[in-house]
Parts: structure tokens; sequence; C-alpha cells
């Protein structure tokens, strides 16, 4: 999560990844990496070691909200997310206004970050951002390291515009639009070719209705949950579903599962890909079902006492009918 900085102080969030390799406190950069105290995260923004909010530091709900889409556990309140417990690496980048808030070389740096750390998926909900060399080439690494980046087509709140919004322009990211609640492209969502890529849904925003809006987790002093709109709450529906690809096959490569999410999603627009939906709307359960049949390892049937007495038996029986089958078919001496 390249973002605004997560609250894990919220009841839903608590997989939050830990650098095993680092010590806490100590100021010594155990792990050589040149990022001290870097045990869990880090702030891109304020360069140090918490990237959460702090009295003196204070951080937007943005990357807390989009955290319960992905990650909120399956339990018995709340929201769930899209891949419930899967563990987050908080990386920030954007200040407490929700604006950019590292230069792009630090944004690159980020990237770099988490590729070296272990990230398997990024979600970059950020739109807007120049088309630079200094990040760019930090997302070819991420690729050439079978990392699959996923970001946003972008908001323009009179309509959507069809305009490039990189980093979810650049070809080899995953850009990811809004739909509404009746399948239709969100009044706000950019759209365009080559760049628009997938769809997920979100609602409206000139016409809010809440219970037409995506729910998620908001940190204090807002309520617990709440209701907001933007591509920035399609995109990590997208990287939810690559991390349940991934968890049933983490070898599994960028342009597989590209091939997979493009093949499986719910064709919306014209017939194929075209420049208001891309490839259509995300299809989770189509996407997963698609993964474990093409790269899943079957797993080994758990068997009752009476089955497993009848295996035991056949066993037994088949070696004991080895050495009169081989003595039956012996071929006689000359």
């Amino acid at each position: 999560m390249i973002d605004s900085g997560i609250d894990f102080s919220h009841s839903e969030l608590f997989q939050q990844w830990k650098n095993t390799d680092e010590l806490p406190a100590d100021g010594i950069d155990n792990d050589l990496n040149g990022y001290i105290d870097d045990d869990h995260d880090w702030d891109f923004v304020s360069n140090d070691s918490e990237p959460g909010p702090q009295a003196v530091d204070p951080i937007h709900w943005h990357a807390t909200y989009i955290t319960g889409i992905i990650s909120a556990p399956l339990n018995d309140y709340g929201i769930v997310g899209v891949a419930p417990n899967v563990t987050i690496m908080d990386l920030r980048v954007l200040d407490q206004t929700n604006y950019q808030g590292t230069t792009d070389e630090e944004l690159g740096d980020a990237i770099k970050y988490a590729v070296d750390n272990g990230a398997d998926v990024f979600n970059l909900s950020l739109q807007y951002y120049a088309n630079s060399s200094l990040y760019h080439d930090d997302i070819l690494y991420a690729i050439s390291q079978n990392v699959t980046v996923v970001s946003v087509t972008g908001n323009t709140w009179a309509g959507g515009l069809e305009i490039p919004s990189y980093p979810g322009a650049f070809s080899e990211v995953i850009a990811v639009g809004a739909t509404n609640y009746f399948y239709q492209k969100a009044d706000y969502s950019n759209y365009g070719l080559p760049w628009t890529e997938l769809m997920a849904p979100v609602g409206d925003g000139e016409s809010f209705v809440p219970s037409q809006t995506i729910n998620s987790t908001f940190p204090p002093p807002y309520l617990p949950y709440g209701n907001a709109v933007g591509t920035s709450f399609a995109a990590p529906q997208v990287a939810g579903v690559i991390a349940l690809m991934k968890s049933i096959n983490k070898t599994m490569t960028v342009n597989e599962i590209r091939t997979i999410l493009q093949n499986t999603a719910i064709d919306l627009g014209a017939p194929s890909i075209d420049i208001y939906f891309g490839y259509g709307l995300i299809n989770a359960s189509a996407a997963v079902i698609e993964t474990y049949n093409r790269y899943g390892v079957p797993t080994i049937a758990e068997f009752s006492p009476l089955q497993k007495s009848i295996l035991l038996i056949l066993i037994i029986s088949t070696f004991a009918l080895i050495p009169i089958a081989l003595r039956k078919f012996k071929t006689p001496k000359m």
C-alpha cells in the first residue's frame, strides 16, 4: 500500500507487515537497507519509520479506507475485505491533505523498497502524477521481479475525461476505473484506451447515495465505517483479487495474472475492450477459479477412518499379490 499512511488502530485492520530483519528503536540499520529502525513500514513523507498517525504528523483517511477494502477480516461485524487477512505493507507518499507529499524520485524509492522487501502486489491509488522516469523505472523493476502493479484511471468530477493519468497510464500498470451501482461508468471515472484495463464497483459522486456506494473503514475521529467514492477505491478491489490469485500460486507471472483478469472480466460495454470499461468489470470468483484450474496444486483429500482402513487393506493386498503375479508370469528357463 503506497498511499497516505494507515491507521492500524482500527479494529478491522491488524495484518501489518513486519520487517523481521530489523530491530525496533535501536537507532541502527540492522538489515543494511538504508532505512534505520524500519521494523514496520516507512514514511517517505517524513522520512521516518512511522507512516501511521502521530500527534505531530497527522495522516489522511484515504489509505485506511483502502486497506479495509483489501484486508478487513471475515468476522461477525463491520465489513469484509476482498482478501481477508492479507498482510499489508504501509509506505506513505501522500501528505495529510492527500496530495503528493514526496518527489517523483522518492515515490520510486518507495516502490523499490516494497519490491526488495517481498511485496507481491502494489496498490497505487494515485492520480495525475508526472509521466516521469524517476519512478517509472522502479515500476519496471517491480515488473521484472514479478510484482503486479495496480493503479487508477483517475477522477475528474465533471463527468470523467478521456485522459491518461499516471502512474495508471503506464502500459505495465493495471489501471482500474469505477462503475456505479447500476454497472455504468461512474460519473467521475476517467476513461480511454489503451490505459483503461478493468473496472470495479464503487458508486457515483454527483448523485451520492450511501446504500449505492462502497463501504469501508474510517480512522478516528470519523465513524468506524463509512461510504466514499472515487477510482481510488476501485483499484484495491483488483489488488485484492490478485492477492487471492497469488495465494493459490505465488509464482504466477504478471502477464498470466493480467490475462486471467482480462479474460474473466464481465464485459459491460462494446464487445471485447472499449474506451469506457476496458475489458470489463472485475470478476473475483471467476478469476480465482480460473487461477486454481490453471495453476492450483491439488490438495490431499482427508479420509475417514473407514476409508483409511480400506486403503490400507488395498495396499497390503497389492503387495501380497505382487510375488504371486511375478511367479505366474516368470519366463520358463530353457
